[in-house]
């Protein structure tokens, strides 16, 4: 860790004397990190999945939760890499708990529970709650009562609301988050070390040939000439903290101790403009990868999309189908305090995808949603 320059640390928040409206001025915004705390105590997983010395209750979740099947791709092994992430295997939580305990020294390997639809499969548990300063969901909110579109298939719904899980030592290589999301995470028990970067750093964290970023901020960085130039903003995660993560920070997570940590991945009208972005950059970077079959194809840029959907998660017509979710959603709701701002978000990023390389009726259904979003803020 001796190469990484940390240029300062993340600010901690008290959570009880802390507003909404502070929160969104002082963070969402400006999208910068914080660390907040005194949100936690109340939580059932505070309770249930902690055992008498502030460890992981390994007996109880297996006993309560073993039957879960986590999908695959799921459990990463923080010591094998595979292509741009750590290698995935498939386990029950039963299996999962069965590795993390064992005293043989050639299971020990570090494994990683990720990224486990927790209130998706177990909706009436009531784990926790989620925060005020994180409430305002664009993404999950959709996806509770929608199902995904990607590339003319309908795909069941899912969500991004996730627990993790593994021993000290496991660790997540450095990554910016899905569709760069807000996300927050709060520990239930142990402690994590987080390295952040601010997006304006990211070009550094690229190789020569400007394809491939860092993977391991401790390893090897001597294919990234610019890397020396990185200023890492530093926090350690203590039990009950929750850290805020803001859209476009790279970040590498080290688990301290044997942790466990609630996680959601979000976006609204603070951060709408974040996405859109990088759908713009990953579509740009599908037409290069097959501009040499242009020629050749019956419908290019359906091809494109095709391609973008399923790389990126979603298409074109993917997210403006969302944003129209989205628009009858914040309309319906019964809390207008920022609904013009929202609008005005959803009428800037709607703005973008008309002046974008779109098919005409996909152009024309955009369009119609910007007359409606002009109609309803020439009456309030």
């Amino acid at each position: 860790m001796g190469r990484i320059n940390v240029g300062g640390c993340v600010p901690v928040e008290d959570g009880t004397s802390l507003s909404y409206q502070e929160f969104r001025e002082r963070y969402l915004l400006p999208n910068k990190p914080v660390l907040v705390t005194g949100l936690m105590e109340h939580w059932r997983a505070s309770r249930d999945w902690v055992d008498d010395h502030g460890k992981p209750d390994l007996e109880f979740l297996a006993r309560n939760f073993g039957g879960s099947k986590i999908q695959l791709l799921q459990v990463a092994d923080c010591g094998e890499r595979e292509f741009t992430d750590q290698k995935r295997l498939e386990m029950t939580v039963s299996e999962f708990v069965t590795h993390w305990k064992s005293d043989d020294p050639e299971r020990r390997a570090l494994l990683y529970l990720k990224d486990w639809h927790f209130v998706k499969e177990f909706p009436d548990y009531g784990a926790y709650e989620t925060p005020i300063f994180f409430s305002d969901d664009w993404l999950n909110q959709f996806l509770d009562s929608n199902s995904w579109h990607s590339s003319g298939d309908t795909v069941p719904s899912s969500d991004y609301r996730f627990v993790y899980m593994g021993p000290a030592g496991t660790w997540t290589p450095l990554h910016a988050d899905v569709f760069r999301s807000y996300s927050w995470s709060g520990n239930v028990c142990g402690r994590k070390r987080w390295h952040l970067l601010p997006p304006e750093q990211t070009p550094f964290l690229f190789d020569r040939h400007k394809k491939n970023t860092v993977y391991d901020i401790y390893g090897t960085v001597d294919e990234f000439p610019d890397f020396s130039k990185t200023s890492w903003t530093e926090c350690i995660q203590n039990p009950g903290d929750i850290i805020f993560v803001p859209s476009g920070w790279y970040h590498q997570v080290t688990n301290l101790e044997d942790v466990i940590s609630i996680n959601h991945n979000w976006f609204n009208a603070c951060n709408l403009h974040w996405v859109w972005r990088l759908l713009e950059d990953d579509y740009r970077d599908t037409v290069a990868s097959i501009e040499d079959v242009r020629d050749i194809s019956d419908d290019f840029e359906t091809l494109c999309q095709r391609n973008l959907a399923a790389n990126s998660g979603m298409n074109y017509k993917d997210f403006v189908v969302f944003l129209a979710g989205i628009l009858e959603m914040i309309l319906d709701r019964k809390d207008n305090t920022y609904l013009s701002f929202d609008l005005l978000s959803v009428k800037s990023v709607l703005l973008n995808v008309v002046s974008a390389r779109v098919h005409q009726d996909l152009c024309d259904y955009v369009i119609g949603l910007l007359s409606k979003i002009q109609t309803i803020l020439e009456t309030m």
